[in-house]
């Protein structure tokens, strides 16, 4: 996949790019960039955001970015939202 298809894929995505050409350098320079998300449940999941939340990974994937999900289940807990 070329530079300009990655790039379009992850902006789909991101909401915090600070600029263009960082995320462009990025990419060009990372052969693996690693991207985060992370969550604190309370209750059940609504399949809504299950399926936001796969499409928006698998875009990460496809762009060549490494993923690393956070789930703060045990803060959920502590904080009795589970």
């Amino acid at each position: 996949m070329d530079l300009d298809s990655r790039l379009e894929l992850v902006k789909q995505v991101g909401e915090e790019i600070i600029t263009l050409e960082e995320l462009r350098s990025l990419l060009e320079t990372k052969a693996k960039p690693i991207a985060y998300d992370g969550f604190e449940p309370s209750g059940q999941l609504h399949i809504a955001q299950g399926i936001l939340r796969t499409i928006n990974v698998n875009k990460m994937l496809k762009a060549g970015v490494h993923f690393k999900m956070w789930v703060a289940d045990w803060f959920g807990w502590m904080n009795n939202k589970i």
